[in-house]
């Protein structure tokens, strides 16, 4: 009988802790997502901020090594054919404003997406324009460093 009795007690026991084991668990994760949305976030306005700085390599080391982007009006690029896109000859103008405004960033364990709008200006040869546009970005966790997989954008004019 004095087992039965233990097994209940610690039954309910267990029944009064449930809700706050749960209620932690619950807030230990919604910590990492934080921090991972965070750290998205910051790799965000590092990616504008090396455009504006005309680092196009760190641009390049951004992106997963299968990485895919998806300029408007061309096909789908990867592997090499990124470092070309990003390459300043290549697109023919310095980028001197970059900003990107995430709308939505949502994590899902080492993989994550965020959509929203991006706005510039570059100046070349033939002057300065501005543009503005919306994107989509599939993310991947890399040793414990957020990367761009798939990147879509198109402008808004």
């Amino acid at each position: 009988m004095r087992r039965l009795f233990m097994i209940n007690n610690g039954s309910n026991h267990m029944r009064q802790i449930a809700p706050y084991l749960f209620m932690f668990v619950l807030a230990i994760s919604s910590c990492f997502a934080q921090s991972d949305e965070e750290d998205i976030r910051r790799q965000i306005a590092a990616f504008s901020n090396y455009l504006m700085e005309d680092r196009r390599q760190e641009v390049v080391n951004m992106y997963t090594d299968d990485a895919k982007i998806f300029p408007a009006g061309r096909d789908i690029l990867g592997g090499r054919e990124l470092a070309a896109y990003w390459n300043p000859k290549v697109l023919n103008s310095r980028i001197v404003y970059h900003k990107v405004t995430p709308e939505e960033i949502k994590v899902i364990g080492d993989e994550a997406y965020d959509w929203g709008y991006y706005e510039g200006t570059s100046k070349s040869e033939r002057g300065q324009s501005t543009w503005r546009g919306k994107y989509i970005i599939i993310w991947k966790k890399i040793d414990d460093t957020w990367k761009i997989y798939l990147d879509i954008w198109n402008r808004i004019d």
